[in-house]
């Protein structure tokens, strides 16, 4: 189907991308890419890997080196995308390094090496390199500064601000979003491996979109007014083998809890904490 790429970007059927001409380091390309209403690609599907190869053998790129949104963690000791998620060793991406050894080797950064051999493999992040950028990962636009694409939404970590819950949610509303929400697990643990990976975990906790209607049902909505699942895989745990919440009585606002690993907590709704908010992708 026909994507609805940003300004600039090629449709290459899995994906939208665009390969600027300059040569930067990784961090710039990345900063770059920002800049151009995208990220550093995430080349996580086989067909979209594809895809971009095949690309820059179409448009003369393949006599170049490109940087992609790759990194090593050495907290983790393992490859991830920018989303946090793990790169997988081996085939289908990785190339071999000098004899036929497997990637990756050398370096922390993630690219394509020029010449005969287009799989990834791993360098030095000094090293100036073009770069491929990734469209938004809904197709459907590009996020608008403060917000910035994570997974499926555009959020917002900028806010200093410690709010009550709320207070926080006035403030992503006067940006035209609201507290952030979460349809599926696969985007929350995007989020939450987000905020580990950009070593935002430290700052605080985040006022998230949820609520408890009322103490005496113990019902959690969305600010949608969505059910809130219980239990595995969202809430923390209070003690070992305790799920929350915990205090139906004094604690009705939901948010992101620095001590439950960004996990769902219930709290005081006047205790104060920054607000995550969301917004929705610019056509």
């Amino acid at each position: 189907h026909a994507l609805n790429c940003p300004e600039n970007y090629d449709d290459i059927g899995s994906g939208c991308v665009l390969a600027p001409t300059e040569w930067l380091t990784a961090l710039e390309a990345q900063v770059q890419c920002r800049e151009l209403h995208g990220e550093l690609a995430t080349l996580d599907r086989c067909d979209f890997f594809t895809d971009a190869v095949h690309y820059l053998e179409e448009t003369g790129g393949m006599n170049d080196s490109f940087w992609i949104g790759g990194r090593y963690s050495v907290t983790r000791d393992e490859w991830h995308w920018r989303d946090g998620s793990v790169i997988a060793m081996g085939a289908p991406f990785w190339g071999t390094a000098g004899g036929g050894t497997w990637e990756p080797w050398g370096g922390q950064c993630t690219g394509i090496f020029y010449g005969d051999n287009p799989y990834m493999g791993a360098y030095d992040c000094s090293w100036e390199f073009h770069h491929i950028c990734e469209g938004p990962p809904t197709a459907e636009g590009h996020c608008n500064l403060p917000y910035t694409a994570v997974g499926s939404q555009c959020l917002s970590f900028e806010s200093s601000a410690r709010q009550s819950w709320e207070a926080s949610r006035n403030i992503c509303q006067e940006d035209g979003g609201d507290l952030v929400t979460f349809d599926n697990c696969e985007q929350f643990g995007v989020v939450a491996n987000y905020i580990l990976e950009q070593d935002l975990q430290h700052i605080t906790n985040y006022w998230v979109g949820g609520y408890l209607e009322t103490w005496y049902t113990e019902d959690w909505f969305w600010v949608d007014n969505s059910s809130i699942p219980m239990g595995l895989p969202y809430w923390g745990q209070y003690y070992p083998g305790k799920l929350l919440p915990d205090n139906s009585a004094a604690e009705r606002c939901l948010e992101l809890g620095y001590e439950c690993r960004h996990r769902f907590n219930d709290r005081d709704c006047l205790d104060f904490r920054r607000p995550l908010c969301m917004a929705s992708p610019v056509e």
